[in-house]
């Protein structure tokens, strides 16, 4: 069974539905193959929204749009983040985190087709809205999901490293954007690339 159901049984619960739950280690999270078939998810987030992010002034200029319309959209990524906060807890607790995150970066990937196809101005607030959804999600997501999988006795130590993980995402966008731009890529290129990589890694969910 590779579904993605809860980790916290052990063998011999398996066998006796009374036996205690257990919570994994670190140690035995970064055995379990399921937690590798996660991260790819998580980690699209973070990674192409520091890369969106730093790269603002690129964006700019490669769609012609004024001198703060991206500054304004961020105006549309705050609330949308702060509404998703409101309304994502609510979902995580009637559906929980595991069925959720195969839906968890559906607006981010709608955000980069809009980047990709869109040109006017007021697409910067529709993209940097969607953005402003998929980053309350992610907020709440991630943090009950690591709980219903793998417990909450190690809940630190599994955070903790799946956090330094999500800083290393962050710190590898603001790379892998800036060679992408040196070597040509347009926006809608890049933008591009990453759909992609949300789509294979939504798919490996799904799988």
């Amino acid at each position: 069974d590779i579904t993605i159901q809860s980790r916290e049984k052990n063998e011999e619960s398996k066998k006796d539905e009374t036996s205690f739950i257990k919570s994994w280690t670190r140690k035995e999270v970064l055995k379990d193959f399921k937690f590798y078939t996660i991260l790819p998810c998580l980690l699209a987030s973070p990674f192409v929204i520091t890369g969106i992010v730093i790269n603002q002034s690129f964006i700019t200029e490669s769609k012609a749009w004024g001198e703060y319309t991206l500054a304004k959209a961020f105006m549309s990524y705050a609330i949308f983040t702060v509404i998703t906060l409101f309304f994502s807890g609510f979902l995580v607790d009637k559906f929980t985190s595991r069925k959720l995150l195969l839906f968890f970066n559906v607006p981010l990937l709608l955000s980069l087709i809009v980047l990709i196809f869109l040109k006017a101005p007021y697409s910067a607030l529709i993209f940097m809205g969607l953005l402003g959804i998929t980053n309350g999600f992610t907020n709440i997501l991630i943090s009950s999901l690591w709980a219903e999988i793998y417990g909450v006795n190690y809940l630190g130590g599994i955070k903790a490293l799946t956090g330094a993980l999500m800083v290393f995402s962050t710190a590898l966008a603001t790379t892998v954007f800036g060679l992408l731009i040196d070597f040509g890529h347009s926006i809608e290129s890049i933008s591009t690339i990453c759909a992609i990589y949300v789509v294979i890694s939504t798919a490996i969910i799904a799988i």
